[in-house]
């Protein structure tokens, strides 16, 4: 009889203790799972980035609980990596952080039924993850629907610095009021003659849209990041017809206008300041081999839009240079640069 009992209290721990102990783990790795997401796509390689990726943790911390959201958290812990080899809490720099991890321990499960056959009074239940960004080598969705063309064959900036304002849109035409004028159409990083000369003998296929000549298609590339194609790195990319200068001007406007902050002109003061909200801004675009059709993608990179654009189309549409799109920085919101789960 004492056996059978014995036997009926192990099984009713096997069912009851082991079972709150598997949904206590869940519960503990749901939460270190989205806090690291959370802090993960907050990283810009800045102050404010690692604040708010920190604050986004407590976010979660005070959102979370186990044992059926009762409990909070015990001993959480956010640390962050350039590499994603070599951890710590405290960056002596934000420059480079690309991934987070959140670690929880010591969640202790009291034992009901296992301490009668000789199981410690309560188990602890730990969990880690970690999340980091990165550049996918096709994309069907988030990148916009412009080739800015490589300076340089080498990568990963093709001749870029940051900080260039590289041509999205070249003009329709030159202007004829001398030479100054002429390439001050161009965007400052496009303002030589060579550029010039392009400009002036190519043809509406020139002007640098890719992949779809629809108005409309454009438009939801710009504003939805919405793609009915897909980009690959190394790929061939067909640069398509048209100027279409007055729906580009307003478009671009419209993504401007969904950014919390629309108005600031440096790209430094506004990733410093810029709070935990999309950085619509920031595109994706490929970066072409060259002014051929069709155009190999040797590269992608990230560009912050200015406050406006003219809208005369003698007049090119810029942005500026801010890097390699795999680079820190995944709180675009377009889909292009993507934070996953690595552990």
């Amino acid at each position: 009889m004492a056996v059978c009992l014995i036997m009926m209290v192990g099984m009713l721990g096997l069912v009851f203790d082991l079972g709150r102990s598997f949904i206590a783990k869940n519960e503990a790795q749901a939460f270190t799972d989205a806090a690291a997401l959370a802090a993960a796509v907050q990283l810009n390689g800045y102050d404010s980035g690692l604040a708010n990726a920190r604050n986004a943790v407590t976010t979660m911390e005070n959102a979370h609980k186990w044992q059926f959201n009762t409990k909070p958290f015990s001993t959480v812990t956010v640390e962050f990596s350039t590499d994603g080899a070599s951890w710590t809490t405290a960056p002596p720099s934000p420059t480079g952080l690309k991934y987070a991890r959140v670690t929880t321990l010591s969640n202790g499960v009291t034992m009901y039924f296992l301490t009668a056959v000789g199981a410690a009074q309560s188990v602890n239940v730990a969990a880690r993850s970690v999340a980091g960004g990165g550049m996918p080598t096709t994309l069907g969705e988030g990148v916009s629907p412009f080739g800015p063309l490589a300076h340089s064959s080498v990568a990963p900036d093709f001749g870029y610095l940051p900080g260039d304002e590289l041509t999205l849109l070249w003009p329709s035409s030159i202007g004829s009021n001398g030479q100054s004028v002429k390439m001050n159409n161009l965007c400052t990083a496009d303002q030589n003659q060579a550029a010039l000369d392009a400009v002036k003998a190519g043809s509406a296929s020139d002007r640098g849209y890719i992949q779809d000549s629809s108005a409309s298609s454009i438009a939801a590339a710009i504003v939805d990041d919405h793609m009915d194609y897909t980009v690959t790195l190394g790929g061939l990319v067909e640069r398509t017809a048209g100027v279409k200068s007055n729906d580009v001007t307003a478009k671009l406007a419209e993504r401007v206008a969904q950014d919390s902050d629309p108005h600031t002109t440096s790209y430094a003061a506004y990733i410093a300041n810029h709070g935990g909200s999309p950085l619509r801004r920031v595109l994706i675009v490929p970066i072409l081999d060259g002014a051929v059709n069709p155009s190999t993608v040797l590269g992608f990179a990230k560009v912050f839009l200015p406050p406006n654009q003219p809208h005369n189309p003698n007049d090119s549409k810029c942005a500026t240079y801010i890097g390699p799109a795999d680079g820190t920085g995944s709180n675009t919101g377009s889909g292009g640069n993507i934070v996953r789960l690595l552990e």
